[in-house]
């Protein structure tokens, strides 16, 4: 029995013991009491900062430049001076000799380029045997394409000829100009001699043609009714358009 009491003793020191050596937690406080922290302080960053973007001034508008001054047209514009000895002429325009009728040997021009019968120092002439001394109506002639060029700034028709004392030459022959619209003006060379004469046409003399900003064809017409010799030889040079 004795024995039994000692060990309730000792149980009982040893639960105080153990006892002693727990903590309690402290108890939870509400969260309505409680003072909120901070929030811990974000780490500082340095930031270069950039100067703001000046804005460009505004651009003044620049007055336009001024356009170049147009040149004035010059007072003569060559059509053919022939100085190639070949085709085209001045202004890629072809040219020939035609007859009214092929199949008539009796009649007919004949072109080509002469090196010694030419007016000035250089280049060729333009050399036209005709004849029209047929036993049926004949005339005959040159002719030659100007290129659609625009005449209207200028007022006459100019070029310089010469008749061949040797084989003869007429002393009247017919030039025609010609346009888009098919109209055709007609004109009469009467100072032909046998030495180089210069020759002007003005465009008012060229009855049937009133517009002249579309020019077609040139033509020179050897007729049988006006041809005093009927056969013979002319020289052309410096064929073009001039203005006064």
């Amino acid at each position: 029995m004795k024995s039994f009491v000692v060990a309730l003793g000792i149980l009982a020191v040893s639960m105080t013991f153990i006892g002693c050596g727990q903590q309690k937690a402290p108890p939870a406080q509400s969260s309505a009491g409680a003072e909120a922290l901070p929030p811990a302080a974000a780490p500082k960053i340095e930031v270069a900062v950039q100067p703001a973007p000046v804005a460009p001034a505004k651009a003044e508008a620049l007055p336009p430049a001024a356009a170049p001054a147009t040149l004035p047209a010059a007072k003569e514009m060559v059509i053919a001076d022939f100085n190639t000895g070949g085709k085209p002429n001045n202004v890629g325009g072809d040219f020939g000799s035609w007859d009214k009728d092929p199949n008539d040997p009796s009649q007919g021009t004949r072109m080509s380029f002469n090196p010694d019968e030419k007016y000035g120092k250089d280049g060729f002439s333009l050399q036209l045997d005709y004849d029209v001394d047929s036993p049926n109506p004949a005339y005959n002639g040159f002719w030659m394409k100007l290129g659609d060029i625009d005449a209207t700034y200028y007022n006459k028709l100019v070029l310089y000829i010469k008749g061949d004392e040797a084989k003869g030459y007429p002393q009247k022959l017919k030039v025609e100009l010609k346009n888009a619209k098919g109209e055709v003006g007609k004109a009469y060379i009467s100072q032909i001699s046998g030495t180089w004469a210069p020759v002007e046409i003005k465009f008012s003399d060229f009855q049937g043609i009133k517009d002249f900003s579309k020019m077609t064809e040139f033509t020179i017409v050897f007729e049988d009714s006006v041809s005093r010799p009927k056969a013979g030889t002319v020289y052309i040079d410096s064929m073009g358009f001039a203005r006064d």
